[in-house]
C-alpha cells in the first residue's frame, strides 16, 4: 500500500533537502527520466534500476541511462544475460540487448516473481475495469491461470523455500507450492485483507492486514499481535538483533523485541517507508517529518532532512545508500 502525496509545483521548488550526512540529490536534470521514483533495485551483477512514473533508469559503470520512457515503471526481473522483464503502466515490456517488445497492453502490470524453476508469474491490472489477471509465462508464452480468475488478486510473495503467496482482496491469501500447482493451493485468513507480507530470519511468515494487526505463522501456528491496531499494516522489517518492526498508515510504528510490543512516533501518524540497513539501522520516513531517520537503539537520528518523504531505501552492494523521493528523485548517500 503506498499514500499519495498531492504538493504543488510552487511548494516543491521551496523544499530543497538539508542533510547530515553527505547525501547527493539527482533529478532529471541529472539524467533521470522522472522525480517520482516507484522503486530502486539491484540485479547481481551491480546494475541498479530507478522506476519512476516517467520511465526506467539503468544505472551502470558510473552514469544513467533510460533505459524505457514515456511510461511509469514498477517493477524489473532479469531473465538472462542482458535480458530483462519489465512491469510497466503500458503492460510488460520485454528486454533483449537491444529488441524491446511489447506484451499485455492495456494493462498495468506488476509485480513480477519467478515462480519454481522456469516459470513466471506476474499481475496485470485491466485499465479501465481494473479487473486483475494472474499470467504465467513458461519459455516465452503467457497465459491466464484458470484457477485464480475472479479472485481479485492485488499482489504476490514469494517465500525462501520457493513457495508463492497470492494475496486477494479481502479474502486472504493463498499458499501454491510449485510441486504440486495452483490447484492446491492452501488458503489461510480467509475474509481479511492482507496488505503486506514479510519472511524473518526464522522463516516465520508475518502478513500485516486492514484494520486488525498482523498475524505470524510459526511452525504451522498461527499467532496474532497488536489486533486493536485500527488502521492498515503497509511494511514489516526484522532488523538485525531479530526484532519486528511494523510501519502504519495512522499510528506511526509498533516495535516487537520478542517480548513485549512498543507504538513508536503515534503522533506522527502514518509511515511511508520503513526499511532496514546491514549496520543495524531501521530506517523510516514519515508523513509528518518526511526525510530519512534512523533508530540507533535508543532514539531516532536525522539524515537526511526534508519535508519531502522518502518512498523507497536501498542498501547498494557498494554500500551506498540510495533513497527514492515522492516528488524529488533520488538521494545517495556514500559508504560513511
Amino acid at each position: 500500500m503506498k499514500n499519495v502525496f498531492l504538493l504543488s509545483a510552487v511548494l516543491l521548488a521551496g523544499l530543497a533537502p538539508r542533510s547530515f550526512g553527505d547525501w547527493r540529490n539527482l533529478t532529471t536534470a541529472d539524467g533521470l527520466p522522472g522525480n517520482e521514483v516507484q522503486f530502486i533495485s539491484q540485479d547481481d551483477d551491480g546494475t541498479i534500476w530507478v522506476g519512476t512514473l516517467s520511465g526506467l533508469a539503468k544505472y551502470s559503470d558510473g552514469k544513467f541511462t533510460t533505459f524505457v520512457e514515456g511510461t511509469g515503471v514498477w517493477d524489473v526481473l532479469k531473465t538472462g544475460p542482458g535480458k530483462y522483464l519489465i512491469g510497466a503502466q503500458d503492460g510488460t515490456l520485454m528486454a533483449d540487448g537491444e529488441q524491446r517488445a511489447w506484451a499485455h497492453k492495456g494493462m498495468t502490470v506488476a509485480p513480477i516473481h519467478r515462480y519454481g524453476e522456469k516459470a513466471i508469474w506476474i499481475i496485470g491490472k485491466s485499465h479501465g475495469t481494473e479487473v486483475s489477471t494472474l499470467l504465467q509465462s513458461t519459455g516465452g508464452t503467457w497465459s491466464a491461470i484458470a484457477y485464480f480468475e475472479n479472485r481479485r488478486v492485488v499482489d504476490l510473495f514469494r517465500t525462501s523455500n520457493g513457495h508463492m503467496w497470492v494475496v486477494c482482496d479481502g479474502n486472504g491469501v493463498f499458499e501454491v507450492d510449485p510441486a504440486k500447482g495452483p490447484e492446491q493451493a492452501v488458503h489461510h485468513l480467509q475474509a481479511l485483507n492482507v496488505t503486506t507480507m514479510a519472511e524473518d530470519s526464522r522463516h516465520r511468515v508475518w502478513f500485516g492486514l486492514w484494520g486488525r494487526g498482523v498475524r505470524v505463522l510459526e511452525d504451522g501456528r498461527w499467532l496474532s499481535y497488536v489486533a486493536d491496531e485500527d488502521s492498515s499494516v503497509f511494511s514489516i522489517v526484522e532488523d538485525t538483533k531479530g526484532g519486528i518492526w511494523v510501519a502504519t498508515s495512522a499510528h506511526g510504528l509498533w516495535h516487537y523485541d520478542g517480548n513485549e510490543w512498543v507504538n513508536r512516533l503515534r503522533d506522527e501518524g502514518g509511515v511511508n517507508m520503513l526499511s532496514k540497513t546491514s549496520d543495524g539501522k531501521v530506517w523510516i520516513s514519515t508523513q509528518t517529518h518526511g526525510g530519512l531517520r534512523y533508530w540507533d537503539g535508543k532514539d531516532w537520528k536525522v539524515s537526511l532532512d526534508s519535508t519531502l518523504p522518502i518512498r523507497c531505501l536501498l542498501e547498494a552492494k557498494n554500500g551506498e545508500l540510495w533513497a527514492g523521493g515522492i516528488l524529488d528523485g533520488l538521494h545517495i548517500l556514500k559508504k560513511q
